[in-house]
């Protein structure tokens, strides 16, 4: 995000710093009572310092035109000329100030800097302490706020503050101490700036001066700008608490509510932040402010993107232009980048297209702000990332890396910067780097975390993953800016010409290379997706064999386990021996118990897992069929739907049958009525267990399970065995309940 400031402050505070003790009357911006003193040929102190102070009105009006500049300079003009006819070197300087001022206000402040030194000169020794104060903070006007000029200009405006101390003028010392630390944090000088702003706030605090919303405004943006968000977020809010008890009205509310939205942006706190830059909209549009109301509205339209409403922030967007072509560098790239990642958010790969275009365009053109082509690599790198072209993006990248250690960047970008890296070595396969670049994006990401874990203010709650900027270029660095722009215009031109040529060879080099390497790389990946086809085919067909073979295997084992239970029935014909008739009884009963696993794995496509539930009901109710009692024995299930391996269900299904058949053969002797019950069931340990219980007579009282040599009890316990699982019975006179416990080798697969 580029991080919009509104700089009408500056305007201000500068004009407070110059400005004389006396009041302007209306009478003194009056244009005849002007001339009329212009033609008025007296040449006296007097008439002097009424020249003073009507050129003054006429500079610092609130909208000054290019007739109030013209009238300034023709009150300096009269004041040098009429002070060199009396000889009054104190009115010489003056007007020398006056006519810094008036250049100065008229946007050419370097041409009035020959004028601010000799005002200096003579003020020191024929002036007063403040006139003289005032002379050297319009010399430190003249220079820019770039890094050539911004050290000499914070030493003059430092002279000025000391003179001020020195002579007892505090609260204009602290005044053009803020001015200083709001120069030092736009330079990204947060230490000194920090350090000059405590003192200010220190001088206001003992003359117990109450409007210190702007200072603490630029204090919360110094800590923001060092990635102090706790602090940053409590100087911001005490500058909302106390601008809305002074019931501040100009266009610093705008700024003060503007930094608060940035610092919940910075923190990833969405809501918070859209609910004060739609304050500072709406405070923007009652001053019908309409530059500060379409900063705001891209404001809006990036925490918008970044809650997930992408519509909305395209909506946004276009109100923006509604209001009038958006002008300015930070501006334009801001609505570029925002119209970029709306449409990639949303897949419009075609219409974000043209605005990475215009992205690249503005890049090649050149920008005067370091910190913007930052941000616009970055864009583009995403831009390429999202269509696949990760050896383009890595060049921007690279480009990024290399200007990084020159151009600080907060916790938020160079988080973003870390993971875009990362994401482009993935893509081209540099494993290394892109390991050590997510290291880097987790500490970062680590570091917005660990300020979020703060409690410190109770208000915020920081969160993962985000992106800041350094503030708007202020206005007077953009005056100075666009003048050298403008005595550079033909050089700049004929190099873009140039770097674009170069880069257009460049690019068709790059796509014509490009397309080789993609050719080759098809070729390859065609012929290898052929033999993984041809495999996958043998293979599919090894396992569909193998499948249709293990079918067939468990429908052969039923078909033979059914012809021995019908041979087992014929012979059972020719026996009169009761208890042979009985063994072969039991021995068909077995079999079926585990025909019916194999018939079962014969229809469905699991050959190796028996739904329990479904088995315990088949076999239960064809025991009841083959004893044909009737209604006499009645049952009851009890089962969770599990899955066994077929090796413990064949097992299993023994032991319930020789269960089942004991409790119908012995425990409802002559004809009584009576229940079994069945239940099956596992924990999440996957232990399993199957109870067999009875409402019978129970056990002979000198029956011992454990001493019994009988075939059933013994089968039952070497079934228990081979499921490496425990075999108990009791009884007692309410019945007989048997119980095995073993570990399921399966995963219950349906729950």
């Amino acid at each position: 995000m580029l991080q919009f400031m509104i700089d009408s402050r500056w305007k201000v505070l500068f004009i407070c710093l110059l400005m004389p003790a006396y009041a302007y009357a209306q009478s003194d911006t009056d244009v005849k009572k002007a001339n009329e003193l212009l033609r008025n040929s007296q040449a006296d102190t007097a008439t002097i310092a009424r020249m003073l102070r009507v050129g003054e009105a006429f500079l610092d009006k609130p909208e000054s035109r290019e007739e109030d500049m013209n009238m300034g300079f023709r009150m300096a003009d009269q004041m040098e000329a009429r002070s060199r006819q009396i000889n009054y070197t104190r009115g010489l300087g003056l007007s020398k100030l006056l006519r810094a001022k008036a250049f100065r206000e008229s946007g050419r402040a370097d041409q009035g800097r020959a004028s601010s030194k000799e005002a200096v000169l003579l003020l020191t020794q024929y002036g007063t302490i403040r006139e003289k104060a005032e002379a050297i903070i319009e010399l430190g006007g003249t220079y820019s706020n770039n890094s050539n000029d911004l050290p000499r200009k914070i030493e003059l405006y430092q002279q000025g503050a000391d003179i001020y101390l020195e002579n007892g003028d505090d609260l204009s010392a602290a005044k053009l101490k803020e001015f200083i630390g709001d120069l030092m944090q736009v330079n990204g000088d947060y230490v000194h700036a920090q350090e000059v702003l405590e003192e200010a706030l220190a001088i206001y605090k003992k003359k117990g001066y109450p409007r210190l919303q702007g200072l603490y405004s630029i204090l919360g943006e110094v800590y923001h700008g060092s990635n102090n968000f706790v602090q940053s977020l409590r100087y911001n809010l005490l500058a909302v608490e106390t601008a809305e008890k002074l019931d501040e009205q100009g266009p610093l509310m705008s700024t003060i509510y503007n930094r608060v939205g940035l610092n919940y942006y910075s923190v990833h706190y969405y809501d918070q932040a859209l609910d004060y830059f739609n304050k500072a909209l709406a405070h923007a549009k009652s001053l019908h402010d309409t530059g500060t109301v379409k900063a705001m509205l891209l404001n809006i339209s990036d925490a918008l993107r970044l809650r997930g409403a992408y519509s909305r922030s395209l909506d946004t967007l276009r109100i923006a232009e509604s209001l009038g072509a958006i002008s300015g560098e930070m501006e334009t790239v801001q609505a570029e980048i925002s119209y970029l990642k709306d449409y990639l958010a949303l897949h419009a790969f075609q219409k974000a297209a043209p605005h990475y275009e215009k992205l690249k365009a503005i890049l090649e053109k050149g920008i005067i702000n370091r910190g913007i082509v930052q941000a616009v690599r970055l864009a583009i790198a995403f831009y390429l990332q999202e269509v696949g072209r990760f050896q383009d993006a890595a060049q921007y990248l690279a480009a990024y890396q290399q200007d990084m250690k020159e151009v600080p960047a907060g916790l938020v970008r160079q988080a973003e910067a870390a993971y875009l890296a990362f994401r482009t070595d993935s893509a081209l396969g540099n494993l290394s780097a892109a390991l050590s670049h997510f290291q880097r994006y987790k500490q970062l990401s680590d570091s917005v975390t660990s300020t979020n874990q703060s409690k410190q203010l109770d208000v915020l709650r920081l969160q993962f993953e985000t992106e800041r900027k350094d503030k708007d270029i202020q206005l007077l660095t953009q005056k100075s800016v666009l003048q050298e722009v403008s005595l550079q215009k033909e050089k700049v031109f004929r190099n873009v010409i140039m770097g674009s040529i170069c880069m257009l060879l460049l690019i068709l080099a790059l796509l014509y290379n490009r397309y080789r390497l993609k050719k080759k790389t098809t070729f390859r990946l065609e012929k290898q997706q052929e033999a993984i086809n041809t495999q996958n085919e043998l293979l599919q067909k090894l396992v569909n064999e193998k499948e249709w073979l293990l079918k067939e295997i468990h429908h052969r084992v039923k078909n033979n386990l059914q012809i021995i239970i019908s041979l087992l029935n014929t012979q059972s014909l020719y026996l009169d021996n009761a208890d042979a008739i009985a063994a072969i009884k039991n021995s068909q009963h077995r079999m079926y118990a585990m025909s019916l696993i194999h018939q079962r794995l014969y229809h469905t496509d699991n050959l190796g897992a028996i739904d329990m539930n479904w088995y315990i009901r088949e076999l239960a109710g064809f025991m009841q069929e083959s004893f044909d009692n009737g209604s006499r024995i009645s049952f009851s299930i009890n089962s969770d739907v599990m899955l066994l391996d077929v090796v413990q269900a064949v097992p299993l299904g023994l032991i319930l049958n020789e269960a089942v058949s004991n409790a119908f053969k012995y425990a409802f002797p002559g004809n009584q009525k009576g229940a079994v019950t069945i239940t099956c069931q596992k924990d999440d340990a996957q232990c399993c267990s199957l109870i067999i219980s009875d409402n019978g007579v129970g056990l002979p009282a000198h029956f011992v399970p454990e001493e019994s040599r009988s075939l059933g009890m013994s089968l039952m316990k070497g079934l228990a065995e081979q499921l490496e699982g425990t075999f108990n019975i009791k009884s007692d006179p309410a019945g007989v309940s048997i119980q095995v416990l073993f570990l399921a080798r399966s995963i219950n697969q349906v729950n």
